[in-house]
C-alpha cells in the first residue's frame, strides 16, 4: 500500500506487489507511472507518504540507505554512478565498504571472484573511464553484487544498450540469480528483454498497478496494450 506524494501530485497510489526468493519480477510502465518512485521507496532514498516496506519480515520503512544495504538490499540506478577516477576493481571493491570485513586478502578474493564471474577479471586495472558504456554497466551491476545483497534493485540496466549487449545483460542476470539465488526486482523499457529475463510482471500505471502476472499474460492484456504496449511483443519463450 506503498503511495508517494510530491506536493499535490500523487506519484504512487496504494501500490503493492512482492518478489519471492529467488523470483525476478519486472516492472514496466508508461513514462511518470512511478517506477522509479516506487524503488526510490523500496530502496530508502524516498520516504512513503503512507504505506509500508518489508524486507525478510522487517519492516523497514523508517531504516536509512545505509542499513537496508547492510541487510541485503541493493539497487543500481537508471544513470551511472561509478567513480570514474577508479579502475575496474577499485569501482567494485567500493561495493565492500560499507558490508565487508576488514582483512584485506578476503576483501581481495572476493573482488576477483564477482570480477570473473562477469567477464571483467582481464579489465581489473583498467580505469572505467576507458571502457565502453555496456561495459560500465557490467561493472556497476558487479559492484552492486560484490557485497552478497539478497534483493537486487536494476532501474533501466538495458538503456542505451545495443541489442548484442542487452542479451548478454539477460544472459548475465539470469546466471546470477541462479549462482547466487538473490531476487531481483527490474524495470526497463525495453520489454522484451523483461518479458524475457522476468518470472511475474507487473505494470504501473499512473502511479498504480495496471495489471500483474505472468509475461505471456501482460502481453495480452488489453488494458495494458491500451496504455503501455500498443501491440504485443515478440515473446518466443514465454508464448
Amino acid at each position: 500500500q506503498l503511495s508517494r506524494n510530491f506536493g499535490g501530485v500523487r506519484a504512487l497510489r496504494s501500490v503493492s506487489l512482492d518478489v519471492g526468493p529467488g523470483e525476478t519480477l519486472g516492472l514496466i510502465g508508461p513514462n511518470g507511472s512511478g517506477k522509479t518512485t516506487l524503488v526510490n521507496c523500496v530502496s530508502g532514498v524516498l520516504a512513503p507518504s503512507t504505506g509500508t516496506v518489508v524486507f525478510e519480515g522487517s519492516d523497514v520503512t523508517g531504516w536509512s540507505r545505509t542499513r537496508r544495504a547492510r541487510a541485503g538490499l541493493a539497487r543500481t540506478y537508471q544513470s551511472l554512478r561509478l567513480f570514474r577516477g577508479l579502475t575496474v576493481a577499485e569501482n567494485v571493491e567500493s561495493g565492500l565498504v560499507r558490508t565487508a570485513a576488514d582483512h584485506t586478502v578476503a576483501r581481495q578474493t572476493r573482488v576477483e571472484a564477482i570480477l570473473d564471474a562477469h567477464g571483467l577479471l582481464d579489465l581489473s586495472g583498467v580505469p572505467v573511464t576507458d571502457l565502453s558504456y555496456g561495459l560500465q554497466r557490467r561493472v556497476e551491476i558487479a559492484r552492486t553484487l560484490v557485497a552478497n545483497p539478497r534483493l537486487l534493485l536494476l532501474d533501466e540496466p538495458a538503456a542505451g544498450l545495443a541489442d548484442e549487449e542487452t542479451g548478454a545483460l539477460r544472459d548475465l542476470l539470469v546466471a546470477t540469480r541462479q549462482r547466487l539465488g538473490l531476487s531481483i526486482l527490474i524495470i526497463d523499457h525495453d520489454v522484451s528483454f523483461i518479458m524475457a529475463i522476468s518470472d511475474r510482471v507487473t505494470v504501473l500505471d499512473e502511479g498504480q498497478v495496471l495489471f500483474s502476472g505472468l509475461p505471456r499474460e501482460v502481453a495480452r492484456d488489453p488494458d495494458v496494450i491500451a496504455a503501455y504496449l500498443g501491440t504485443p511483443p515478440e515473446d518466443d519463450e514465454h508464448a
